[in-house]
């Protein structure tokens, strides 16, 4: 499953105060959050996306919460959704978000860089291989 993990705990009352909720294209496809609920204690968010790819909506739902001391962004395993390019360039704008509002450096993925690519993460990014690698 697509994922990436952001380095230490979040803030999320803080970090929401960084998405976006605009539509944005990404080469054929059109990406948009929709909106996000926080748990009744504040401990994860569910996100609720939208996006158009060869004229068909997929209708995606992100989980960000805790793992392991750090926070994760994947998508939200009690739903089948296919898992296009698109859909995971829409989970790592979800983690670009969050980093804007407060949430730490992109710590490991398995999404590929090429769906990365464009994106700024803050002070770096990770590889897909897990290699960290400084902006040029």
């Amino acid at each position: 499953m697509p994922h990436l993990i952001l380095e230490g705990p979040t803030d999320f009352s803080s970090a929401v105060t960084g998405i976006h909720t605009e539509a944005r294209r990404w080469g054929r496809a059109v990406l948009k959050t929709e909106g996000w609920w926080s748990r009744s204690d504040a401990g994860a968010l569910l996100f609720e996306g939208v996006i158009v790819e060869f004229s068909r909506a997929l209708h995606p739902l992100a989980l960000v919460a805790p793992h392991h001391g750090d926070t994760s962004v994947r998508l939200w395993p009690y739903i089948d959704i296919e898992r296009t390019h698109a859909v995971q360039r829409w989970l790592a704008l979800i983690a670009a978000d969050l980093q804007n509002g407060g949430a730490g450096v992109l710590k490991k993925t398995n999404i590929p860089d090429e769906i990365l690519h464009g994106l700024e993460f803050k002070k770096g990014h990770v590889l897909s291989s897990g290699v960290r690698r400084p902006y040029a």
